[in-house]
């Protein structure tokens, strides 16, 4: 079975024709991550394919990957806040770079689960990717989880995958490490496995096996993260988990077969079919590469 990397970052620098989203400090203007380098650490690693994720709702090297590396990458765009157009600004978007799906971060900065879902900020974005069959990318902090769980009771076809272990953070814990990845203060296991599960009940929904790195308060292999690893297990099971790398931010520390290598480090127990899955069969199962 083929291995997919999940969720990864590759992104060229700043210029008239890659416009993208800076991060000082992490991802600085003139940074990049081009194809060819993740592709070289890929084929060493035995890693197939990968799901690129930009860093902000810029899609131009999203397009220029199609273009160049056929097969290879399936792309998924960001929320761009700025759009008006909801369902017009999509097809575009689909026709520029074949993206099949959208990284969302919030559903309605200041509405409650009282409220009628349909009126949330991002309910018509919701309601426009399930008629176009894309896939959302959920990942935000737990209040927004739950205003999110509210759309799914609306349009629980909705294929979502929740990002980086379906840890909740906010932007506030956000640091930036010795090794320019990011690193949020949380609990290990954290306090929000019990609502991850109750939006595990959703068959459509999936989650990420990544970001360990992020969360983790102890050294690679991250043992800490083996309790949420098999909670994950036990909410989703192999059918609805996707391994990913988070590329860049893990290419020197721990680096990349390294990050590949957890599966087994912090789920010693399941079978050579549920790896098998979890490294790359569910994210082929949701993709068209």
């Amino acid at each position: 079975m083929e291995v997919v990397d999940a969720h990864l970052h590759l992104f060229k620098a700043v210029s008239e024709d890659y416009p993208r989203t800076v991060y000082p400090g992490m991802a600085d203007a003139e940074m990049e991550v081009p194809a060819e380098e993740l592709l070289e650490v890929m084929g060493a690693a035995g890693v197939d394919k990968a799901i690129v994720v930009p860093l902000g709702p810029q899609d131009e090297y999203l397009r220029d990957l199609q273009i160049n590396f056929p097969g290879r990458f399936v792309g998924i765009g960001n929320h761009d806040p700025e759009s008006k157009q909801i369902a017009e600004d999509l097809d575009r978007r689909i026709d520029l770079s074949d993206i099949q799906g959208i990284r969302v971060s919030r559903v309605d900065a200041n509405a409650s689960t009282a409220d009628d879902p349909e009126t949330y900020e991002l309910f018509p974005l919701f309601q426009a990717m399930a008629e176009r069959g894309l896939r959302v990318w959920f990942y935000s902090e737990p209040q927004q989880v739950e205003l999110y769980e509210k759309v799914l009771e609306l349009l629980p076809e909705l294929v979502t995958v929740f990002n980086h272990s379906g840890f909740m953070v906010t932007i506030d814990n956000l640091a930036i490490d010795e090794y320019r990845r990011p690193h949020f203060t949380t609990d290990v296991p954290p306090p929000t496995l019990d609502l991850l599960a109750r939006v595990a009940e959703n068959p459509n929904t999936y989650v990420h096996f990544s970001g360990q790195y992020a969360f983790s308060h102890r050294p690679y292999p991250y043992l800490d993260m083996a309790p949420v690893a098999e909670a994950l297990n036990n909410s989703f099971g192999a059918k609805r988990m996707l391994w990913a790398s988070d590329f860049p931010w893990i290419r020197s520390e721990p680096g990349y077969p390294e990050q590949l290598a957890l599966v087994d480090h912090l789920l010693p127990d399941i079978s050579d079919t549920e790896r098998d899955l979890i490294r790359g069969g569910t994210a082929s199962s949701l993709f068209s590469f």
